[in-house]
């Protein structure tokens, strides 16, 4: 193991210059994660299996051919069809027209003006209990709203206001990343094309929300400080997408935009009471957004219910001709959910896991088998080596697209150089080893699917953190927040297979357990649906906070 002055000085010679404070922070990160490294090292890789672009391979399609190509041209238009709603039937459970009625219901009747002003008003009143928003859109909200109205026949969304994690440009406004480094960013100059998906269906970004920098940072990013949970003020909102979900879960408005890379969606709804939604990498464009991993990173929305992550989704997904990852695969058809096949694995995935999330869980695999699913056997036996391995791509990836701001990292949030510096000294054979695991574990997680249609997992071990140390609660015993929260939800970004953070309920301490759905690649449409059924039956969804717009 090299010693702080070693790893400083190779820090030196690859072009980062850090000081000394740095330096001793890198190499306690770095000794951390060595034994996780160390022994993924030792695990043979035989030469024939050794290429990691096998772990791309995976996403563009199941080997086994039951996913045909859909023959179209790889640049999706912004609008398919009538209403964008072409071919994507089986997101919800009452079909395409299903969709239309959530869209309608999300429409509602008033004026697009009333609600955006309604929508940016709210969020002032929220903002200032919980430090959500970094900047109100105000003109260009209004500026939309009036050519919303002055529309004959409306749009899909037209006039319905969203939140906009500041990761994710808007057309004229700054991104900043929640860093000082972007605090005075010029205008974007064209939106991200999630937020241009969204806009061409008439919806009107109102907010740019809070984010940990650069979404990889610490609960207290010096830009803004911490963004407080709805359910309890004295607690985090999560991240890194922390401001859209709390903006979303306290009503100010019906859905947002966030980014995923360890669990940045799925993590926040689910300690705020939401359901949040990382589809398959490469399934949503990430043009436009401020880059940290581009192995294990995602675009991703966040509402209250499952029916509106499936419209999201169906708006937002298909290759924008631009984001190089973007395989033109269509969804897999989605499961019988009288047959549903569900696994419930063991182990590390359920370890250090609080009673209240557990009996969540429960509860959403006793739903499903009364609708007709059975659970059957599936364990994932490597699963406890995706989050040390998935961050050692994370940090590496992240350590080389920040080395441009080097000089500047001293303006970075301690925590976001202590995360990212780790991947300065990662050798590359260190680096190719943990894509070849990706690649292995994914071959795992094909074994469980060749016989169930779903995992069900607890999404986070624990209900939201306490500020201001973020430290977790699991059966009365505190954890540090790092040690706990990702155990499941980084085991989808290391892969690429999708997961659909569901509200389960209410813990006694008041604050929100979700589960967590993952399915194969491009399977997002079983998870949607067996959470809509789930929300039909149950009402843990509409439950809201006490914090309310």
């Amino acid at each position: 193991m090299s010693s702080p002055e070693e790893l400083g000085a190779l820090a030196a010679r690859l072009g980062y210059t850090l000081d000394p404070a740095q330096v001793k922070d890198m190499a306690e990160a770095v000794a951390a994660a060595e034994p996780a490294t160390a022994a993924l090292r030792d695990l043979p890789v035989r030469p024939e299996t050794a290429d990691p672009f096998r772990g791309e391979a995976w996403l563009r399609g199941p080997v086994s051919g039951t996913c045909p190509s859909s023959g179209t041209s790889p640049a999706r238009p912004l609008v398919t069809g009538e209403d964008g709603l072409g071919g994507v039937d089986g997101l919800s459970l009452d079909g395409v027209e299903g969709l239309r009625a959530t869209a309608a219901r999300l429409r509602g009747t008033a004026p697009a003006g009333e609600r955006v002003a309604a929508a940016l008003a709210g969020l002032e009143r929220v903002h200032a209990e919980l430090n959500c928003t970094i900047r109100f859109l105000h003109e260009r909200a209004a500026d939309r709203a009036a050519e919303s109205e002055r529309r004959g026949t409306p749009r899909l969304l037209e006039g319905v206001p969203f939140a906009v994690k500041d990761v994710i440009d808007v057309e004229g406004v700054p991104t900043t990343a929640a860093s000082r480094t972007r605090a005075d960013a010029p205008p974007a100059a064209a939106s991200a094309s999630v937020v241009a998906r969204l806009e061409a269906h008439g919806a009107i970004p109102v907010s740019k929300d809070a984010t940990t920098e650069f979404a990889v940072g610490g609960p207290h990013p010096p830009l803004t400080g911490a963004c407080r949970n709805p359910w309890d003020p004295g607690r985090w909102a999560g991240g890194s997408s922390t401001g859209t979900a709390a903006a979303v879960a306290a009503g100010a408005v019906p859905f947002g935009l966030g980014t995923d890379v360890g669990g940045s969606v799925r993590l926040p709804a689910a300690w705020c009471g939401l359901t949040g939604l990382k589809p398959t990498a490469g399934a949503i464009p990430r043009t436009g957004v401020v880059p940290l991993s581009w192995t294990t990173e995602t675009v991703g929305p966040l509402a209250r219910d499952a029916r509106t992550v499936a419209l999201l989704f169906a708006l937002l997904r298909g290759p924008d001709g631009v984001d190089p990852r973007m395989p033109d695969v269509p969804l897999r058809p989605p499961a019988d959910l009288r047959g549903l096949r569900v696994a419930l694995p063991g182990g590390y995935l359920t370890e250090l896991c609080d009673s209240a999330v557990r009996g969540g869980v429960a509860e959403l695999a006793d739903v499903l088998v009364d609708a007709g699913a059975e659970i059957v056997p599936g364990e994932i036996p490597s699963a406890e080596r995706a989050l040390p391995i998935g961050y050692e791509i994370v940090f590496t990836e992240a350590a080389a697209l920040h080395r441009i701001d080097a000089a500047r990292w001293d303006s970075y949030d301690p925590v976001t150089v202590r995360r990212i510096s780790q991947g300065i000294t990662t050798p590359a054979s260190d680096y190719l080893r943990a894509l070849q695991f990706r690649a292995e574990l994914q071959a795992e997680l094909d074994g469980v699917f060749a016989g169930a249609d779903l995992v069900l997992v607890p999404t986070t071990p624990a209900t939201a953190p306490r500020l201001p140390d973020c430290t977790v609660t699991v059966d009365g015993e505190r954890y540090p927040l790092y040690a706990a929260q990702s155990r499941a939800t980084m085991l989808g970004n290391l892969t690429g297979a999708p997961g659909l953070a569901v509200p389960t309920g209410v813990a006694p301490d008041g604050c929100p357990v979700s589960a967590l759905l993952i399915a194969p690649p491009h399977g997002e449409a079983t998870a949607l649906r067996a959470a809509q059924l789930f929300q039909d039956r149950t009402d843990h969804h509409l439950r809201t906070p006490p914090i309310s717009a």
